[in-house]
């Protein structure tokens, strides 16, 4: 298991102006995710974790929406390959990260987890590591992605080329319901 990378320099850093630029760029890396990629998002309470998880739950076509499982933990989503969203966030202990089995998760299909700080030196050694900050304006967010292995590097590398894609697309829609 590793821990968060303090130090790094990111790999890529995006600026969504939006809930919808967030949901997009979830969308991307929905749409990237392989069974055995684990994402691991940082930052503070309504910076946009969750809304970044219901673009890849709407991509991995799960017929369940995605929802904050703050108080249930763990949220499951079946579609193209099974997620399963963690929360850490009321977590009480590194006994009760141990307990969730977050590396065992990941044989049945791809990890997002929100609060991975709580986790102490439990995480997924090759995540990638996704934080969410306040940006200039209120809807402004600044995300920045450092990989910690080779699959969160391939991840990084197969999202960006989603996420440009969807960006260059003229007249681009979505319905996010």
């Amino acid at each position: 298991m590793v821990n968060p990378p303090d130090t790094r320099k990111p790999a890529l850093l995006l600026v969504s102006d939006s809930e919808d630029e967030t949901f997009q760029i979830g969308v991307a890396f929905g749409t990237a995710l392989r069974p055995g990629d684990c994402l691991l998002l940082s930052g503070d309470l309504g910076a946009g974790k969750t809304r970044l998880v219901h673009g890849i739950a709407k991509a991995i076509e799960s017929p369940i929406p995605a929802r904050s499982p703050t108080f249930v933990i763990v949220n499951e989503y079946p579609g193209r390959i099974h997620l399963s969203h963690c929360d850490l966030y009321r977590v009480g202990s590194v006994e009760e990260v141990e307990e969730l089995a977050l590396d065992e998760r990941l044989s049945k299909g791809a990890l997002v987890v929100e609060w991975p700080e709580i986790s102490g030196d439990l995480l997924i050694d090759d995540a990638l590591f996704v934080r969410i900050e306040n940006g200039d304006h209120e809807n402004q967010r600044i995300i920045s992605f450092t990989p910690t292995g080779y699959s969160a590097g391939q991840l990084l590398g197969r999202a960006s080329a989603v996420y440009e894609a969807l960006d260059a697309s003229v007249g681009l829609e979505h319905n996010d319901k």
